[in-house]
Protein backbone atom coordinates (compact mmCIF):
# COMPACT_ATOMS: atom_id res chain seq x y z
CA UNK A 1 0.00 0.00 0.00
CA UNK A 2 1.61 3.75 -1.20
CA UNK A 3 1.36 5.78 1.77
CA UNK A 4 0.14 9.17 1.70
CA UNK A 5 2.78 11.48 0.88
CA UNK A 6 3.42 14.15 4.05
CA UNK A 7 4.12 17.26 2.59
CA UNK A 8 3.21 20.31 4.23
CA UNK A 9 0.00 21.85 2.47
CA UNK A 10 0.52 25.46 1.78
CA UNK A 11 -1.94 28.40 0.45
CA UNK A 12 0.35 28.42 -2.56
CA UNK A 13 3.48 26.36 -4.16
CA UNK A 14 7.08 27.41 -2.89
CA UNK A 15 7.75 29.52 -6.34
CA UNK A 16 4.33 31.80 -5.90
CA UNK A 17 4.76 34.63 -7.64
CA UNK A 18 1.32 35.97 -7.09
CA UNK A 19 -0.66 33.77 -9.65
CA UNK A 20 0.32 30.35 -8.73
CA UNK A 21 -2.06 27.40 -8.91
CA UNK A 22 -3.32 26.53 -4.70
CA UNK A 23 -1.10 23.43 -4.00
CA UNK A 24 -4.41 21.41 -4.28
CA UNK A 25 -3.93 20.83 -7.70
CA UNK A 26 -0.52 19.49 -7.19
CA UNK A 27 -1.52 17.08 -5.07
CA UNK A 28 -4.19 15.69 -7.00
CA UNK A 29 -1.83 15.47 -9.93
CA UNK A 30 0.50 13.79 -7.42
CA UNK A 31 -2.49 11.31 -7.19
CA UNK A 32 -2.96 10.70 -10.39
CA UNK A 33 0.48 9.74 -10.82
CA UNK A 34 0.61 6.81 -8.69
CA UNK A 35 -0.42 3.77 -9.78
CA UNK A 36 -4.30 2.05 -9.87
CA UNK A 37 -4.15 -0.26 -7.35
CA UNK A 38 -2.58 2.80 -4.74
CA UNK A 39 -5.03 5.43 -6.32
CA UNK A 40 -8.29 2.65 -5.11
CA UNK A 41 -6.54 2.03 -1.72
CA UNK A 42 -6.28 5.52 -1.05
CA UNK A 43 -9.47 6.59 -1.83
CA UNK A 44 -10.87 3.77 0.09
CA UNK A 45 -8.75 4.33 3.11
CA UNK A 46 -9.74 7.84 2.87
CA UNK A 47 -13.62 6.70 2.47
CA UNK A 48 -13.86 4.85 5.26
CA UNK A 49 -12.02 7.15 7.60
CA UNK A 50 -14.08 10.18 7.09
CA UNK A 51 -17.73 7.98 7.15
CA UNK A 52 -17.35 7.50 11.16
CA UNK A 53 -17.22 11.35 11.38
CA UNK A 54 -20.11 11.86 9.37
CA UNK A 55 -22.12 9.22 10.76
CA UNK A 56 -21.23 10.92 14.30
CA UNK A 57 -22.48 14.16 13.28
CA UNK A 58 -25.61 13.09 11.91
CA UNK A 59 -26.26 9.89 13.69
CA UNK A 60 -25.29 10.94 17.38
CA UNK A 61 -24.92 14.38 17.96
CA UNK A 62 -28.02 15.69 15.94
CA UNK A 63 -30.51 13.29 17.69
CA UNK A 64 -29.10 13.72 20.99
CA UNK A 65 -29.14 17.34 20.76
CA UNK A 66 -33.20 16.79 19.13
CA UNK A 67 -34.24 14.74 21.71
CA UNK A 68 -33.43 16.41 24.97
CA UNK A 69 -36.35 16.93 27.21
CA UNK A 70 -37.97 20.82 27.29
CA UNK A 71 -37.42 20.76 31.46
CA UNK A 72 -33.87 20.45 30.37
CA UNK A 73 -32.32 23.02 28.12
CA UNK A 74 -28.52 22.10 29.27
CA UNK A 75 -26.65 20.20 27.06
CA UNK A 76 -24.08 19.18 29.93
CA UNK A 77 -25.68 15.63 30.41
CA UNK A 78 -24.84 14.92 26.94
CA UNK A 79 -21.05 15.12 26.47
CA UNK A 80 -20.40 12.52 28.06
CA UNK A 81 -21.68 10.57 25.42
CA UNK A 82 -20.52 13.08 22.75
CA UNK A 83 -16.85 12.70 24.06
CA UNK A 84 -17.15 8.54 24.07
CA UNK A 85 -18.25 9.41 20.71
CA UNK A 86 -15.30 10.99 19.64
CA UNK A 87 -12.95 8.79 21.41
CA UNK A 88 -14.65 5.29 19.27
CA UNK A 89 -13.87 7.26 16.21
CA UNK A 90 -10.35 8.35 17.11
CA UNK A 91 -9.92 4.18 17.95
CA UNK A 92 -11.74 3.43 14.49
CA UNK A 93 -9.17 5.09 12.32
CA UNK A 94 -6.15 3.04 12.99
CA UNK A 95 -8.34 -0.03 14.18
CA UNK A 96 -9.90 0.37 10.10
CA UNK A 97 -6.15 0.82 8.66
CA UNK A 98 -4.53 -2.66 10.47
CA UNK A 99 -8.15 -4.12 9.74
CA UNK A 100 -7.36 -4.10 6.07
CA UNK A 101 -3.86 -4.67 6.07
CA UNK A 102 -5.38 -7.90 7.33
CA UNK A 103 -7.75 -8.50 5.19
CA UNK A 104 -5.61 -8.05 2.34
CA UNK A 105 -2.19 -8.71 2.85
CA UNK A 106 -3.04 -11.37 6.28
CA UNK A 107 -1.61 -9.48 8.61
CA UNK A 108 -1.98 -9.61 12.27
CA UNK A 109 -5.71 -8.73 13.31
CA UNK A 110 -6.11 -5.23 15.66
CA UNK A 111 -7.79 -7.27 18.11
CA UNK A 112 -6.72 -5.20 21.00
CA UNK A 113 -8.02 -1.75 18.84
CA UNK A 114 -11.46 -3.97 18.67
CA UNK A 115 -11.38 -4.71 22.69
CA UNK A 116 -11.18 -1.27 22.94
CA UNK A 117 -13.63 0.05 20.37
CA UNK A 118 -16.28 -2.43 22.16
CA UNK A 119 -16.06 -1.54 25.85
CA UNK A 120 -16.37 2.07 24.26
CA UNK A 121 -19.49 1.10 22.36
CA UNK A 122 -20.99 -0.45 25.76
CA UNK A 123 -19.87 2.45 27.48
CA UNK A 124 -22.03 4.90 24.77
CA UNK A 125 -25.14 2.29 25.35
CA UNK A 126 -24.75 2.38 29.00
CA UNK A 127 -24.71 5.90 29.39
CA UNK A 128 -27.71 6.60 26.87
CA UNK A 129 -29.58 4.37 28.83
CA UNK A 130 -28.89 6.77 31.67
CA UNK A 131 -30.09 9.06 30.17
CA UNK A 132 -33.38 7.71 29.19
CA UNK A 133 -34.23 6.08 32.71
CA UNK A 134 -32.76 9.41 34.01
CA UNK A 135 -35.81 11.33 32.16
CA UNK A 136 -32.65 13.52 30.06
CA UNK A 137 -33.88 12.16 26.96
CA UNK A 138 -37.54 12.21 25.55
CA UNK A 139 -39.23 8.98 24.96
CA UNK A 140 -41.88 10.03 22.01
CA UNK A 141 -38.88 10.11 19.26
CA UNK A 142 -38.30 6.70 18.62
CA UNK A 143 -37.09 7.35 15.24
CA UNK A 144 -34.00 9.56 17.19
CA UNK A 145 -33.43 6.84 19.73
CA UNK A 146 -33.10 4.18 17.07
CA UNK A 147 -30.39 6.58 15.23
CA UNK A 148 -28.54 7.54 18.64
CA UNK A 149 -28.50 3.52 19.72
CA UNK A 150 -27.03 3.14 16.21
CA UNK A 151 -23.92 4.62 16.17
CA UNK A 152 -21.78 3.28 18.96
CA UNK A 153 -22.32 0.02 17.62
CA UNK A 154 -20.98 1.20 14.09
CA UNK A 155 -17.24 1.55 14.51
CA UNK A 156 -16.69 -1.84 16.23
CA UNK A 157 -18.80 -3.70 13.98
CA UNK A 158 -16.82 -2.47 11.12
CA UNK A 159 -13.82 -3.55 12.83
CA UNK A 160 -14.89 -6.89 13.14
CA UNK A 161 -16.14 -7.53 9.83
CA UNK A 162 -12.52 -7.20 8.48
CA UNK A 163 -11.27 -9.83 10.70
CA UNK A 164 -14.45 -12.62 11.27
CA UNK A 165 -15.98 -14.70 9.06
CA UNK A 166 -19.37 -13.49 7.87
CA UNK A 167 -21.04 -16.54 10.32
CA UNK A 168 -19.31 -15.31 13.52
CA UNK A 169 -20.79 -12.22 12.54
CA UNK A 170 -24.05 -13.27 12.58
CA UNK A 171 -23.04 -14.87 15.87
CA UNK A 172 -22.14 -11.78 17.22
CA UNK A 173 -25.13 -9.86 16.45
CA UNK A 174 -27.43 -12.76 17.92
CA UNK A 175 -25.34 -12.56 21.15
CA UNK A 176 -25.06 -8.82 21.42
CA UNK A 177 -28.71 -7.73 20.74
CA UNK A 178 -29.77 -10.08 23.40
CA UNK A 179 -27.85 -8.95 25.82
CA UNK A 180 -28.10 -5.11 25.15
CA UNK A 181 -31.70 -6.08 24.94
CA UNK A 182 -32.10 -7.70 28.57
CA UNK A 183 -29.90 -4.97 30.50
CA UNK A 184 -32.46 -2.09 28.75
CA UNK A 185 -35.00 -3.86 30.33
CA UNK A 186 -33.72 -4.56 33.40
CA UNK A 187 -32.49 -0.81 33.59
CA UNK A 188 -36.01 0.47 32.89
CA UNK A 189 -35.97 1.75 29.52
CA UNK A 190 -39.43 1.86 27.56
CA UNK A 191 -40.06 -1.78 25.99
CA UNK A 192 -41.35 0.46 23.04
CA UNK A 193 -37.59 1.62 22.62
CA UNK A 194 -35.96 -2.04 23.23
CA UNK A 195 -38.35 -3.26 20.95
CA UNK A 196 -36.23 -1.72 17.68
CA UNK A 197 -33.14 -2.91 19.06
CA UNK A 198 -32.86 -5.77 16.55
CA UNK A 199 -33.04 -3.76 13.72
CA UNK A 200 -31.29 -1.01 14.71
CA UNK A 201 -28.27 -3.38 15.37
CA UNK A 202 -28.90 -5.66 12.17
CA UNK A 203 -28.90 -2.28 9.98
CA UNK A 204 -25.75 -2.04 12.33
CA UNK A 205 -24.44 -5.24 11.07
CA UNK A 206 -25.61 -4.84 7.39
CA UNK A 207 -23.80 -1.50 7.13
CA UNK A 208 -20.40 -2.70 8.01
CA UNK A 209 -20.88 -5.59 5.60
CA UNK A 210 -21.41 -3.45 2.93
CA UNK A 211 -18.71 -0.44 3.76
CA UNK A 212 -15.90 -2.20 5.43
CA UNK A 213 -16.15 -5.46 4.56
CA UNK A 214 -17.22 -4.94 0.52
CA UNK A 215 -13.96 -2.41 0.18
CA UNK A 216 -11.63 -5.06 1.98
CA UNK A 217 -12.66 -7.74 -0.94
CA UNK A 218 -12.36 -5.32 -4.13
CA UNK A 219 -8.66 -4.07 -2.44
CA UNK A 220 -8.28 -7.79 -1.99
CA UNK A 221 -8.84 -8.96 -5.93
CA UNK A 222 -7.27 -6.21 -6.98
CA UNK A 223 -4.06 -7.10 -4.92
CA UNK A 224 -4.26 -10.84 -6.95
CA UNK A 225 -4.70 -8.93 -9.88
CA UNK A 226 -1.80 -7.31 -9.34
CA UNK A 227 0.22 -9.70 -8.90
CA UNK A 228 -1.28 -11.58 -11.09
CA UNK A 229 0.23 -9.01 -13.66
CA UNK A 230 3.47 -9.32 -12.52
CA UNK A 231 4.01 -13.08 -12.56
CA UNK A 232 2.86 -12.65 -16.43
CA UNK A 233 5.56 -10.57 -16.62
CA UNK A 234 8.18 -12.80 -14.59
CA UNK A 235 6.76 -15.73 -16.79
CA UNK A 236 7.36 -14.03 -19.88
CA UNK A 237 10.77 -13.42 -19.08
CA UNK A 238 11.09 -16.67 -17.87
CA UNK A 239 10.12 -18.10 -21.19
CA UNK A 240 12.11 -16.12 -23.30
CA UNK A 241 15.31 -17.55 -21.06
CA UNK A 242 13.92 -21.13 -21.71
CA UNK A 243 13.77 -20.33 -25.33
CA UNK A 244 17.19 -18.75 -25.09
CA UNK A 245 18.61 -21.52 -23.55
CA UNK A 246 17.02 -24.95 -25.73
CA UNK A 247 18.41 -22.62 -28.84
CA UNK A 248 21.80 -22.84 -27.10
CA UNK A 249 21.38 -26.27 -26.43
CA UNK A 250 19.96 -27.67 -29.43
CA UNK A 251 23.07 -25.89 -31.24
CA UNK A 252 26.12 -26.20 -29.13
CA UNK A 253 25.04 -29.50 -26.98
CA UNK A 254 25.86 -31.84 -29.34
CA UNK A 255 29.54 -30.29 -30.78
CA UNK A 256 30.35 -30.16 -26.92
CA UNK A 257 29.58 -33.97 -26.29
CA UNK A 258 31.69 -34.87 -29.50
CA UNK A 259 34.51 -32.30 -28.25
CA UNK A 260 34.42 -33.98 -24.68
CA UNK A 261 34.67 -37.71 -26.89
CA UNK A 262 37.73 -36.53 -28.96
CA UNK A 263 39.72 -34.81 -26.60
CA UNK A 264 39.30 -37.77 -24.55
CA UNK A 265 40.17 -39.97 -27.38
CA UNK A 266 43.35 -37.68 -28.52
CA UNK A 267 44.77 -37.76 -24.82
CA UNK A 268 44.54 -41.81 -24.93
CA UNK A 269 46.02 -41.55 -28.25
CA UNK A 270 49.12 -39.29 -27.03
CA UNK A 271 49.91 -41.70 -24.29
CA UNK A 272 50.45 -43.79 -26.69
CA UNK A 273 52.86 -41.98 -28.81
CA UNK A 274 49.69 -42.75 -32.05
CA UNK A 275 50.18 -40.13 -34.82
CA UNK A 276 46.11 -40.22 -34.76
CA UNK A 277 45.96 -37.77 -31.78
CA UNK A 278 46.60 -34.99 -33.68
CA UNK A 279 44.44 -35.94 -36.35
CA UNK A 280 41.57 -36.25 -33.65
CA UNK A 281 42.48 -32.66 -32.18
CA UNK A 282 42.24 -30.90 -35.53
CA UNK A 283 38.83 -32.27 -35.85
CA UNK A 284 38.28 -30.85 -32.13
CA UNK A 285 39.69 -27.23 -33.28
CA UNK A 286 37.25 -27.76 -36.21
CA UNK A 287 34.14 -28.72 -33.93
CA UNK A 288 35.47 -25.68 -31.52
CA UNK A 289 35.09 -23.41 -34.93
CA UNK A 290 31.98 -24.59 -35.98
CA UNK A 291 30.21 -24.04 -32.63
CA UNK A 292 31.79 -21.00 -31.82
CA UNK A 293 30.38 -19.57 -35.26
CA UNK A 294 26.61 -21.02 -34.64
CA UNK A 295 26.51 -19.46 -31.13
CA UNK A 296 27.16 -16.16 -32.44
CA UNK A 297 24.54 -17.02 -35.26
CA UNK A 298 22.04 -17.66 -32.68
CA UNK A 299 23.12 -14.56 -30.33
CA UNK A 300 23.19 -12.92 -34.06
CA UNK A 301 19.44 -13.86 -34.57
CA UNK A 302 18.15 -13.27 -30.72
CA UNK A 303 19.61 -9.88 -30.89
CA UNK A 304 18.11 -8.98 -34.37
CA UNK A 305 14.52 -9.09 -33.92
CA UNK A 306 11.90 -9.11 -35.87
CA UNK A 307 9.81 -5.86 -36.60
CA UNK A 308 6.82 -7.47 -37.22
CA UNK A 309 6.87 -9.80 -34.54
CA UNK A 310 7.46 -6.98 -31.90
CA UNK A 311 4.90 -5.23 -32.79
CA UNK A 312 2.93 -8.40 -32.60
CA UNK A 313 4.11 -9.27 -29.33
CA UNK A 314 3.93 -4.99 -28.22
CA UNK A 315 0.32 -5.62 -28.56
CA UNK A 316 -0.46 -8.89 -27.22
CA UNK A 317 1.76 -7.64 -24.12
CA UNK A 318 0.09 -4.41 -23.79
CA UNK A 319 -3.70 -6.01 -23.94
CA UNK A 320 -2.61 -8.54 -21.62
CA UNK A 321 -2.11 -5.66 -19.60
CA UNK A 322 -5.41 -3.94 -19.79
CA UNK A 323 -3.59 -1.54 -21.85
CA UNK A 324 -5.94 -0.64 -25.43
CA UNK A 325 -3.38 -0.71 -28.26
CA UNK A 326 -4.33 0.87 -31.15
CA UNK A 327 -1.89 0.12 -34.24
CA UNK A 328 -1.48 1.89 -37.31
CA UNK A 329 1.04 -0.05 -39.25
CA UNK A 330 2.15 -0.09 -42.78
CA UNK A 331 3.74 -3.25 -44.50
CA UNK A 332 7.49 -3.46 -43.30
CA UNK A 333 8.35 -7.14 -45.63
CA UNK A 334 10.80 -4.50 -47.90
CA UNK A 335 12.29 -2.58 -45.40
CA UNK A 336 16.06 -3.47 -44.72
CA UNK A 337 16.92 -5.66 -41.98
CA UNK A 338 19.34 -3.61 -39.79
CA UNK A 339 16.44 -1.03 -39.86
CA UNK A 340 13.87 -3.47 -38.93
CA UNK A 341 16.06 -4.68 -36.04
CA UNK A 342 16.40 -1.31 -34.93
CA UNK A 343 13.25 -0.44 -34.92
CA UNK A 344 11.72 -3.34 -33.46
CA UNK A 345 14.13 -2.82 -30.29
CA UNK A 346 13.14 0.82 -30.08
CA UNK A 347 9.45 -1.18 -30.12
CA UNK A 348 10.46 -3.43 -27.12
CA UNK A 349 11.82 -1.03 -25.46
CA UNK A 350 8.51 1.47 -25.11
CA UNK A 351 6.34 -1.07 -24.61
CA UNK A 352 8.59 -1.79 -21.51
CA UNK A 353 8.89 1.61 -20.56
CA UNK A 354 4.84 1.78 -20.60
CA UNK A 355 4.30 -1.55 -18.80
CA UNK A 356 6.82 -0.23 -15.93
CA UNK A 357 6.57 3.60 -15.93
CA UNK A 358 3.22 4.65 -16.95
CA UNK A 359 -0.40 4.01 -15.83
CA UNK A 360 -1.68 3.72 -19.58
CA UNK A 361 -5.34 3.02 -20.47
CA UNK A 362 -4.52 3.19 -24.04
CA UNK A 363 -1.28 3.15 -26.15
CA UNK A 364 -0.76 4.55 -30.02
CA UNK A 365 1.75 2.66 -32.25
CA UNK A 366 2.29 4.22 -35.63
CA UNK A 367 4.65 3.20 -38.27
CA UNK A 368 5.79 5.08 -41.64
CA UNK A 369 7.56 4.61 -44.64
CA UNK A 370 7.15 7.70 -46.84
CA UNK A 371 8.95 8.79 -49.57
CA UNK A 372 9.30 12.19 -48.95
CA UNK A 373 10.63 12.05 -45.41
CA UNK A 374 7.04 13.48 -43.92
CA UNK A 375 5.57 13.42 -41.52
CA UNK A 376 7.93 15.10 -39.03
CA UNK A 377 10.74 13.90 -41.77
CA UNK A 378 12.84 17.48 -41.24
CA UNK A 379 15.88 15.66 -42.52
CA UNK A 380 17.01 16.79 -45.98
CA UNK A 381 20.12 15.58 -48.36
CA UNK A 382 23.09 18.04 -47.54
CA UNK A 383 21.75 19.72 -44.52
CA UNK A 384 22.84 18.52 -40.95
CA UNK A 385 20.51 17.04 -38.57
CA UNK A 386 18.74 19.33 -36.28
CA UNK A 387 19.40 23.04 -38.76
CA UNK A 388 16.79 21.96 -41.47
CA UNK A 389 15.62 25.49 -42.44
CA UNK A 390 19.03 27.27 -41.17
CA UNK A 391 21.23 27.53 -43.47
CA UNK A 392 20.38 24.42 -45.07
CA UNK A 393 19.72 24.57 -49.43
CA UNK A 394 16.56 25.23 -50.16
CA UNK A 395 16.83 23.17 -53.30
CA UNK A 396 17.55 20.20 -51.38
CA UNK A 397 15.05 17.20 -51.65
CA UNK A 398 14.16 15.60 -48.49
CA UNK A 399 15.11 12.43 -47.85
CA UNK A 400 12.88 9.14 -47.84
CA UNK A 401 12.39 7.67 -44.13
CA UNK A 402 10.43 5.24 -41.38
CA UNK A 403 9.17 6.61 -38.59
CA UNK A 404 8.05 4.85 -35.93
CA UNK A 405 6.18 6.65 -33.24
CA UNK A 406 4.45 5.18 -29.51
CA UNK A 407 2.17 7.87 -27.61
CA UNK A 408 0.73 6.63 -24.44
CA UNK A 409 -1.64 8.19 -21.45
CA UNK A 410 -1.44 7.67 -17.65
CA UNK A 411 1.82 9.75 -17.42
CA UNK A 412 3.62 9.94 -14.09
CA UNK A 413 5.30 12.50 -13.12
CA UNK A 414 8.09 11.15 -10.95
CA UNK A 415 9.38 8.91 -14.35
CA UNK A 416 9.43 11.52 -16.13
CA UNK A 417 11.43 13.84 -13.53
CA UNK A 418 13.90 10.98 -13.34
CA UNK A 419 15.04 11.32 -16.70
CA UNK A 420 15.94 8.74 -19.06
CA UNK A 421 17.19 5.18 -18.40
CA UNK A 422 19.84 3.36 -20.29
CA UNK A 423 17.80 1.74 -22.53
CA UNK A 424 16.91 5.08 -24.35
CA UNK A 425 20.43 5.38 -24.43
CA UNK A 426 20.85 2.07 -26.06
CA UNK A 427 18.30 3.09 -28.64
CA UNK A 428 19.94 6.46 -29.74
CA UNK A 429 22.97 4.67 -30.51
CA UNK A 430 21.79 1.69 -32.18
CA UNK A 431 19.75 4.09 -34.60
CA UNK A 432 22.67 6.58 -34.76
CA UNK A 433 24.31 3.70 -36.67
CA UNK A 434 21.95 4.52 -39.08
CA UNK A 435 21.92 7.81 -39.17
CA UNK A 436 18.42 7.81 -37.04
CA UNK A 437 17.29 9.99 -34.53
CA UNK A 438 15.38 9.44 -31.52
CA UNK A 439 12.57 11.98 -29.63
CA UNK A 440 11.55 11.09 -26.04
CA UNK A 441 9.60 13.01 -23.96
CA UNK A 442 6.09 14.43 -22.81
CA UNK A 443 3.63 16.29 -24.87
CA UNK A 444 1.30 19.21 -23.73
CA UNK A 445 -1.65 16.87 -24.81
CA UNK A 446 -0.34 15.00 -21.26
CA UNK A 447 0.75 11.79 -23.46
CA UNK A 448 4.53 10.37 -23.61
CA UNK A 449 5.90 10.34 -27.16
CA UNK A 450 8.62 8.34 -28.44
CA UNK A 451 9.49 8.60 -31.86
CA UNK A 452 12.11 7.00 -34.29
CA UNK A 453 13.21 8.11 -37.21
CA UNK A 454 15.69 6.52 -40.02
CA UNK A 455 16.10 7.93 -43.01
CA UNK A 456 16.36 5.38 -46.23
CA UNK A 457 18.07 5.02 -49.81
CA UNK A 458 15.64 6.11 -52.58
CA UNK A 459 16.34 2.44 -53.57
CA UNK A 460 15.03 1.10 -50.53
CA UNK A 461 11.80 2.91 -50.54
CA UNK A 462 11.33 1.95 -54.34
CA UNK A 463 11.81 -1.89 -53.13
CA UNK A 464 9.21 -1.35 -50.29
CA UNK A 465 6.91 0.03 -52.56
CA UNK A 466 7.37 -2.90 -55.00
CA UNK A 467 6.20 -5.30 -51.94
CA UNK A 468 3.30 -3.21 -51.08
CA UNK A 469 4.81 -0.21 -48.49
CA UNK A 470 1.66 1.92 -49.23
CA UNK A 471 -0.68 3.18 -46.57
CA UNK A 472 -3.12 0.84 -45.72
CA UNK A 473 -5.00 2.48 -43.15
CA UNK A 474 -5.74 1.39 -39.47
CA UNK A 475 -5.18 -2.05 -40.72
CA UNK A 476 -4.01 -3.25 -37.76
CA UNK A 477 -6.62 -1.54 -35.39
CA UNK A 478 -7.75 -3.44 -32.27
Amino acid sequence: MVPLGATALTVYGAEDDGGAEPVFQEQLLKLRGRGRVAQVFLWARWTLYVTPWLMYCGWLVAPLVSTVTPSRHSLLPLLPVMLLGLVQCGVYLPGVRRGLSHYVYGTPAPWRLIAVSGVLAAASMALLTKLMTDGGLSTTNLQSWSTMTLFPTLPVGCLLSLVIKKRWQALVYVVVTAVTMTAMSLAGVPLVCVAGLPITLAFATVFAALTCRSWGWILAAMRELDEAKGAQARLAVAEERLRFARDMHDVVGRNLAVIALKSELAVRLSRKGRPEAADQMSEVQQLAQDSQREVRDVVRAYREADLDVEMAGARAVLQAAGVQCLMDQEDSTGLPQQVQSVLAWVVREGTTNVLRHANASTCWLTLRVTSDGTPGGDRTRGAKPGRAGAGADTAARPEPAVIFTMENDGVVPDVIRRGAGSGIAGLRERLAALDGTLVVGPRPDGRFWLRAHVPLEEGQVAKGDASGLTASGWAART
